[in-house]
């Protein structure tokens, strides 16, 4: 999730290709925001998760496909893909309130990267992982995780009715922004582990879809699980 880039300056950025990242970045998310618009009409949203899935389930056999056999690489890779995306089609096919919340998802996971991405580089000085990841950092963890949080407490309720409570809101925004990075962290060092800095060349200025989806693949599940246990606990208060 966390991009905080300290060794870059604002000019850097531009000189690695922010321009080219900039717009993949917006083709890929009007791509995905018509996909969860759509949800089932056409399958439109389960096919751009199968493709995904495809395509992720590949690129993690060949970041691991040296440290353990192809066919257990195949399964642990499908369920690191399909599960997660599963839980994206769960949230979505629950009619307006799915498209808030799938929406929501998707919104928080860019905001939060964009954020870490450009906070990190201008003000990072505190390196967050760095056997890891060594350009994240602290402050633009942080950052992606107030926008996280303001993005599920404002953006229901300014474009979806009711939306939800602030806590709530604020809640989910937290919870998945911290798991959204844990899963970022993880497909680092899996791409550490191969020795690669990104895990394909599918998205120009972006590297491969698990360097894409990382933050959705742990995002989109503990969405899901708190969902569930607001329900749960409403159910018990009756």
């Amino acid at each position: 999730m966390s991009y905080g880039v300290t060794e870059e300056t604002p000019a850097g950025i531009q000189k690695a290709g922010f321009m080219t990242r900039a717009l993949t970045s917006a083709v890929f998310a009007l791509v995905w925001l018509a996909g969860i618009w759509l949800g089932m009409r056409f399958y439109a949203l389960p096919l751009l998760c199968a493709v995904v899935a495809g395509v992720g389930v590949f690129e993690f056999m060949q970041l691991t496909k040296d440290r353990m056999a192809s066919w257990l690489s195949a399964v642990l890779g499908c369920l690191y893909l399909v599960i997660p995306l599963a839980c994206l089609l769960i949230l979505r096919v629950w009619g307006d309130i799915g498209l808030m919340l799938a929406v929501t998802l998707m919104f928080s996971i860019w905001g939060a990267d964009t954020a870490a991405y450009i906070f990190g580089s201008l003000f990072g000085r505190h390196k967050l992982c760095p056997k890891i990841s060594p350009k994240k950092s602290w402050e633009g963890a942080i950052a992606g995780v107030i926008v996280s949080m303001a993005i599920w407490a404002l953006l229901p309720r300014a474009f979806f009715s009711g939306g939800l409570g602030w806590w709530l809101g604020l809640s989910f925004g937290l919870v998945v922004a911290v798991v959204g990075l844990g899963g970022d962290l993880f497909e680092s060092h899996l791409k550490r582990r191969a020795g690669v800095k990104d895990s394909g060349k599918i998205l120009p200025g972006h590297g491969g879809i698990l360097d894409r989806f990382d933050s959705l693949l742990a995002g989109a599940p503990a969405a899901l699980i708190l969902v569930f246990l607001v329900l749960f606990i409403a159910f018990i208060r009756g």
